[in-house]
């Protein structure tokens, strides 16, 4: 019988197709730190609401998105049909998202057998195919504590409150020792008290202060800050819209929203994705009195913009959602970030 290997992505799945690994290889390929996720068992009810969050916000046909899910979905289904099942996952929280999924799932199965996981410290899409068999011997069998964790992190991520992610995000992990740093990473997104900012906007604002910058470029400056980066350009992207596209918008120079730049794929001459994704890419973006306002302490972009995401299973909208506080790690339940 084959091995199936489940790793994050397009990158890290086709290195590891030409490494000369055996097995097929799955990639569970979803942003989800962006968007609505459902509290359910159910793979088929979570990859409804995740294919129609990813088609409406990137521009995509939900068909061809949703049958992408079906098909992923039926094949971790159909684990039993494989001697071995191996998870390579990384440290970063893209990829501890999806690894706390797939636990869950497998917490709730009755047959588990041959079920590995590889932790790594390392961004297996940016490796040489041929460092990847190195990877193989640090697969080790899962274990119920693993499994559990896996199950009560899935829970917490998809509650209607953050309160579970920070309880576990407060502790340490021996046997999955990535995952708390993740999810402190996570509740950095969650708007912080006073500029109503994310993390990732906030560092976005702080390096337009010099001058304009490209969007593309300014991918690179912000997510290269990052202790173990996790966004890609497009969720980067949905960050600036966020920020340019309010009622008082904090940024300025984007032609468009990023539903106009769903991929990019270089070709010559480009069609009108790529000429999309290009004109965003290079536009030069810049701060507005806004953006200064609230670097000085002066405007709640939450407040002014009445800002409307998900983290998880819980919603971040109007004037007064839930935030973080960054110095003592702490989240704000909505009634007490009014006092």
């Amino acid at each position: 019988m084959a091995k199936l290997i489940v790793t994050n992505g397009d990158s890290a799945a086709a290195n590891i197709r030409v490494s000369g690994l055996k097995g097929r290889v799955l990639e569970w390929r979803d942003m989800l730190h962006d968007g609505p996720v459902p509290a359910s068992d159910s793979l088929e009810i979570v990859s409804d609401a995740r294919a129609d969050y990813i088609a409406q916000a990137l521009g995509l046909d939900f068909g061809e998105v949703r049958a992408d899910f079906a098909q992923r979905d039926g094949l971790i289904s159909a684990h039993i049909a494989y001697s071995d099942v191996e998870l390579w996952f990384e440290h970063d929280l893209f990829d501890q998202l999806q690894l706390i999924q797939l636990l869950s799932f497998f917490a709730r199965e009755p047959e588990r057998v041959g079920l590995r996981l590889m932790q790594a410290d390392t961004y297996l899409g940016a490796l040489a195919p041929e460092r990847m068999p190195d990877l193989a011997p640090a697969a080790t069998p899962v274990t119920s504590l693993q499994l559990e964790t896996g199950r009560t992190a899935w829970a917490a991520f998809t509650a209607a409150t953050p309160e579970g992610i920070a309880a576990l995000a407060a502790g340490h992990m021996a046997h999955l020792p990535w995952l708390a740093p993740a999810l402190r990473r996570l509740l950095a997104e969650l708007p912080a008290l006073g500029s109503g900012l994310s993390l990732t906007q906030e560092r976005t604002l702080r390096a337009l202060k010099d001058g304009p910058v490209s969007a593309g470029h300014l991918f690179g400056v912000v997510t290269g800050q990052e202790e173990a980066q996790f966004l890609g350009d497009l969720g980067f992207f949905l960050r600036l819209d966020e920020m340019a596209f309010g009622a008082e918008p904090l940024i300025a120079g984007l032609p468009h929203t990023v539903r106009a730049v769903p991929t990019f794929t270089p070709s010559d001459p480009p069609g009108p994705e790529q000429a999309g994704y290009r004109a965003y890419a290079s536009s030069l973006v810049r701060l507005t009195p806004a953006g200064n306002a609230v670097l000085r302490g002066e405007l709640d972009h939450a407040g002014v913009n009445a800002i409307d995401r998900w983290l998880g299973g819980t919603r971040i909208a109007g004037a007064n959602p839930w935030r973080y506080d960054r110095v003592t790690d702490q989240v704000i339940a909505p009634a007490m970030a009014l006092s």
